[in-house]
């Protein structure tokens, strides 16, 4: 049996499957309707924040992911990037900022925003 499990490991990772890839719901790699969201959150002395919760909400929706080691996130959603919010938090910080960079290729392109958390309530 342990060998078996061995060997489904070894199979998905072969197969090119990647945690750090995990997004949302849609198409991971942001081929056809889906629009990418990516981007930092760092506190207010600009060091990366690990493990912070980054939201994007349109209308009744809200698509939930997690920062990396880095403070680096991605998101695939087929959600219009106009008409949604995006919001980030941890414990022990608030949110103080965000900062959008409009996308150069058209409505689909991905969208980058980073978050600033300042340590406090």
């Amino acid at each position: 049996m342990r060998g078996r499990a061995i060997v489904g490991f070894f199979v998905l990772l072969a197969g090119g499957w990647n945690p750090a890839n995990a997004g949302g719901i849609g198409d991971d790699a942001g081929e056809g309707t889906d629009t990418i969201f990516f981007g930092a959150v760092k506190d207010n002395r600009g060091a990366a924040v690990a493990g912070a919760r980054v939201n994007v909400k349109f209308k009744n929706m809200t698509f939930v992911t997690t920062t990396d080691v880095t403070g680096n996130y991605r998101l695939s959603t087929t959600i219009d990037p106009d008409e949604s919010e995006v919001s980030c938090s941890k414990e022990g910080y608030r949110q103080s900022g965000t900062t959008r960079r409009s996308p150069s290729g058209g409505a689909k392109s991905p969208v980058e925003i980073d978050c600033t958390l300042q340590r406090g309530p």
